[in-house]
């Protein structure tokens, strides 16, 4: 590891209770010792490369910055046998048999089952060569309590504050953004998100109203509704969407195309429930027909994927044009116009002459098409006609 103070390589041994046997300084991290495998240059190096431009993380999206960076991301679906190490193996189990033939005596006693256990493997992997195995769930090196408290406490030990770039993610950071005169309700429910945006001035930069309930929402204001990708965030999504009805609703969120192999994504499965059906709601809504039946299926079987998991800038890029098209987005027109407060609503024919007294949408009229000249009248003659 090389030590954060005089930048030299020291082992295992030279660097004995965080100390380093050259400079003398103590640091906060080791690879072999600490867990996340990070050392301190590691981890200012995990903060800027999550933070680029000033943008500011919490502790949790470090914390998954770290976990991405350990997990081993599939390039595919992988095949249970290969063809070519079947290959090898029956070239090997052929070597194996001649040389069986060949010496003889007590050499086959060894050699004999070898043989046998090369054919076995070769047969075992020309057969499962066109299979695959099941996609599996992302693990966990380390969790969020143990990462908090044996990596992230130790380096508040040492240095006595986070690097630049990093916020701790509490009640502060979570406490609610209420700009005087707010163009958009971000409500977000999920806590680490909101940190996120609270430590980035995100409402202050959209004028957004960011709320974690959905009961102080005023009405008239467009709402971006921010939610994790799960069977039950989207269940919530549509009761969301049917009380916020006169509301322009923007999605904000992922679809599970996106997380499918062989994207960079966290795929978790809860395997309590590994099967869910859609609440009646949901399977009656138009997002869920218009899911393919193979991504209704991944989400009826447990798997998710949570929000605060992406890459810091992704995210901040995903909710900056959620806004964008809550914004540009018509203002949602009444159901019905009222000719007064609280007076009954008006017919179409009513609403139609209201608006030609006005002026306003005039319809109109046809306009009459010529005569021929064998409808025109006569001329009119004098003296009778003659």
């Amino acid at each position: 590891m090389i030590c954060p103070h005089c930048r030299l390589n020291r082992r295992q041994r030279e660097r004995g209770n965080h100390t380093c046997s050259h400079c003398r300084k103590v640091f906060a991290l080791d690879p072999k010792v600490d867990p996340g495998r990070l050392h301190d240059l590691k981890f200012r190096e995990l903060v800027a490369k999550s933070a680029p431009g000033g943008l500011r993380i919490t502790v949790e999206q470090l914390y998954w910055t770290n976990e991405r960076r350990l997990y081993r991301f599939p390039t595919g679906l992988q095949r249970r046998g290969s063809t070519v190490t079947g290959v090898v193996l029956a070239v090997a189990t052929l070597f194996v048999a001649a040389l069986s033939v060949a010496i003889g005596g007590l050499a086959c006693l060894l050699l004999d089952p070898l043989a046998l256990l090369c054919g076995v493997q070769s047969y075992r992997q020309f057969r499962n060569s066109g299979r695959y195995h099941p996609p599996q769930p992302f693990r966990h090196w380390i969790r969020l309590p143990d990462f908090e408290r044996r990596v992230v406490a130790r380096w508040r030990q040492v240095y006595g504050a986070l690097p630049d770039g990093v916020v701790d993610g509490g009640p502060s950071a979570a406490a609610f953004a209420r700009p005087k005169d707010p163009r958009v309700v971000v409500l977000c429910e999920l806590p680490g998100v909101v940190a996120f945006l609270r430590a980035n001035g995100f409402a202050e930069r959209h004028r957004a109203l960011l709320l974690q309930q959905p009961d102080q929402i005023p009405p008239g204001l467009p709402v971006v509704l921010v939610r994790d990708l799960s069977l039950d965030a989207l269940v919530r999504a549509v009761e969301l969407r049917a009380r916020f009805a006169g509301h322009r609703v923007v999605d904000c969120g992922l679809l599970p195309r996106s997380v499918e192999l062989p994207a960079r994504m966290v795929r978790l499965r809860d395997t309590s429930r590994l099967w869910q059906e859609p609440s009646a709601a949901l399977a009656a809504s138009p997002a869920w027909r218009r899911l393919p039946e193979q991504e209704r299926e991944w989400l009826c079987g447990g798997w998710s994927s949570p929000l605060i998991a992406l890459p810091p800038v992704k995210l901040m890029n995903m909710l900056d044009k959620a806004v964008g098209r809550a914004l540009a987005a018509p203002p949602v027109a009444p159901p019905v116009a009222l000719t007064k407060a609280g007076a009954e609503p008006e017919s179409a024919a009513e609403t139609r002459r209201r608006a030609e007294r006005i002026g306003f949408l005039t319809w109109p009229q046809a306009v009459p098409a010529p005569r021929a000249a064998s409808d025109a009248p006569a001329p009119h003659l004098k003296d009778g006609g003659r």
